[in-house]
């Protein structure tokens, strides 16, 4: 197994600078075939949601079409492949960032009641309260 960093995958699905999306995709075609032989952390993910949405400016139907397909692709393995669904289930359905949702699944499964934020939006979710005085 290889671990892939968040410019491999964004390479890759972009095809923006030529020669990196040119050895992306080498990279990703040559285990292609290879069930769980591409490794993609919780971090990556994250940074992988942000990257396109502030720098791409893909819009968040497209994040989660990009999401489902990485996550049903057998080549890929991660951290947690339940939670990462039930993230992604609850980043469609409320206003969660995508990585406030995986806090959010993540600290469940963790046994956490709730989880605690600043961000007002975060805590539209019934898994976080707002700290406030």
């Amino acid at each position: 197994m290889i671990g892939l960093d968040t410019n491999v995958l964004v390479r890759y699905l972009t095809q923006d600078d030529k020669e990196q999306a040119k050895l992306a995709t080498n990279l990703l075609e040559k285990q292609a075939s290879k069930p769980q032989s591409l490794f993609i952390n919780n971090i990556v993910l994250c940074e992988l949601v942000w990257v396109l949405n502030r720098g791409y400016k893909y819009k968040k139907e497209n994040i989660i079409y990009v999401l489902r397909h990485i996550f049903s692709t057998k080549e890929f393995s991660f951290e947690n492949h339940s939670i990462l669904w039930e993230a992604l289930d609850e980043y469609e359905r409320n206003y969660l960032d995508f990585s406030d949702a995986l806090i959010s699944r993540i600290n469940c499964a963790h046994k956490c009641e709730k989880s605690y934020t600043f961000d007002k939006g975060a805590s539209l979710s019934e898994k976080f309260s707002l700290l406030e005085s």
